[in-house]
């Protein structure tokens, strides 16, 4: 019931003639002589809900370029399943692959003080795909990891989930590579990002980025009826790699540092197309877009470009974004991505203060988001803005300044403020050498392992009571760890979607909690304490 993709017996992917995979192959780049396919399934487990349900937009690239390359394939989606490991445990069973590739979003919650970690639940996933896949040899079919997580983690994955390779980078081009190599028992040094054992050693190939990308395919393989009910968005990429070098971002070691950008009449064809297959598919198609760059509007060019396609056909649809840059917003960007049918963006602007923006090595100062601001609060998009606090040289009096210009800057329903206190670790990120450097961290630390920088010079517990006073004074600010989705918030996005309203729906949060009682609960009850609890 969990599976997409034409079903067991007449799979889209047996369609191997030679036109589809010329054309296939020219699109993603690959070989097609592929003899025989490989029944290949794909695994997407992410439950979190943080925000909104984030679809397989990763896992639906590789699943097509697979595809493309002659191989059988299925995208098994348990993102709704409410027995997650019953429902993994029949499918693999059922459908017998000859390689499993398991995607993995997220290393936790990045949230110190409501900490929450996937690992547990991955393990014994991947102990029931071990156990329900297996070779005419009796052996366990070869286990693939891939997605943002494992990019991160890359071949200390393979020790830390016991699988047999990890794709570190894109993998619509490494992993249908290393599905051929395993059908046809060649060699693996060639296949970008690939870690794996090599004699016995942990090996890493090299990663190499994609010239270009196209589509994702994901209508093909997301039955999306149940992520609109949640509130989902359609994620959509206009472009890969991030040039901007924040002290604490994992971003680059997923896409790059270069930015390669999609055409924008590209990316318009792909939301037409989504928005009438899947509305043939299941008479239900997106009510909104989201464009999942890091930088949507890095360069501020390609965004309004895209927008101004959108505007010349006339498409109908909402649109939202997760990265709007204080960097790059000229004066005419926002009113043309309202005209576009944009009803929200997300701001990153990590501080409200200039020397911790030159902290973060952010590119842009407090008269950019200042600038931002204006701008924003000009076009009547609803904006949720994000703040860190306890970075290296945070101090008490930059925390205070930072919720300071949340709590009196951002003000009414049209704007939501994040607060965490603690940032994560990463592997390789500037802030992760710098922890080094200040005696905060090992040299050898193991990063694999969730680690939280707080600056020495603040008090967690102070920093939090500081957000709680804010709040009692502006209700649209939270703090993450205020929790998940509450019962409250789950029956306003039920009714929301019940009346046909376009998601996000965290864009009514600020609504829900300027109304009198909750605000008096929340001031008089802070959910919030210092120190890691799961």
């Amino acid at each position: 019931m969990f599976f997409r993709g034409g079903g067991f017996k007449s799979c889209k992917s047996l369609l191997t003639s030679a036109s589809h995979r010329i054309i296939n192959s020219l699109h993603f780049g690959l070989e097609t002589d592929i003899i025989p396919p490989m029944r290949v399934l794909l695994i997407y487990s992410n439950q979190s809900r943080e925000l909104v349900p984030a679809p397989p937009v990763g896992l639906s690239y590789v699943a097509s370029a697979t595809r493309a390359a002659g191989h059988e394939v299925e995208l098994l989606d348990l993102a709704f399943s409410r027995n997650l490991e019953r429902d993994l445990a029949a499918a693999v069973a059922e459908y017998a692959p000859d390689v499993v590739g398991l995607s993995i979003r997220n290393i936790d919650n990045v949230i110190l003080q409501r900490f929450e970690s996937p690992r547990a639940a991955l393990l014994a996933q991947i102990k029931i795909i071990r156990e329900s896949a297996a070779g005419k040899d009796g052996k366990p079919v070869p286990l693939v990891l891939g997605g943002p997580a494992i990019s991160i983690l890359a071949e200390r994955a393979i020790e830390v989930f016991g699988a047999d390779y990890a794709v570190v980078g894109e993998g619509e081009a490494a992993f249908p590579a290393l599905v051929s190599a395993l059908g046809r028992g060649e060699a693996l040094d060639g296949i970008s990002g690939l870690c794996w054992r090599k004699d016995g050693v942990l090996t890493r190939n090299r990663t190499r980025l994609l010239p270009k990308f196209a589509h994702s395919g994901m209508e093909d393989w997301v039955a999306w009826d149940s992520y609109q009910k949640n509130g989902g968005t359609w994620s959509l990429q206009t472009k890969r790699g991030c040039p901007m070098r924040c002290s604490y971002c994992a971003y680059p070691l997923i896409e790059g540092r270069r930015s390669r950008q999609r055409a924008p009449g590209e990316v318009v064809d792909e939301i037409e197309r989504v928005l009438r297959e899947t509305k043939a598919q299941s008479k239900t198609s997106p009510r909104t877009f989201e464009f999942v760059d890091s930088t949507f509007n890095v360069p501020s060019s390609h965004a309004m470009a895209i927008c101004e396609e959108i505007i010349r056909r006339k498409v109908k649809a909402k649109f939202t974004t997760m990265g709007l840059n204080p960097r790059d917003v000229p004066p005419a960007l926002l009113p043309l991505m309202k005209r576009a049918g944009f009803n929200s963006v997300m701001i990153t602007p990590e501080a409200g203060c200039a020397a911790m923006l030159q902290n973060y090595c952010k590119g842009f100062t407090m008269a950019d988001v200042e600038t931002t601001l204006e701008r924003v609060k000009a076009s009547g998009l609803k904006s949720m803005w994000f703040f860190m606090l306890g970075a290296p040289g945070e101090t008490l009096e930059t925390c205070a300044e930072t919720i300071r210009f949340a709590q009196e800057r951002l003000t009414g329903r049209m704007f939501l403020s994040v607060f965490f206190t603690g940032i994560r670790l990463y592997p390789d990120t500037l802030l992760a050498r710098q922890a080094i450097e200040r005696g905060y961290l090992q040299a050898d630390a193991d990063l694999a392992e969730t680690v939280f920088y707080v600056s020495p010079e603040v008090n967690e517990q102070q920093v939090i009571d500081l957000v709680n006073a804010a709040i009692v004074k502006n209700p649209c600010i939270v703090h993450a760890a205020e929790g998940g989705a509450s019962n409250p918030q789950k029956v306003l996005y039920r009714v929301l979607h019940a009346l046909g309203v376009a998601p996000p729906y965290w864009r009514f949060l600020p609504e829900m909690l300027s109304f009198p009682p909750l605000h008096f609960l929340r001031s008089r009850n802070p959910a919030v304490r210092a120190g890691a609890t799961s």
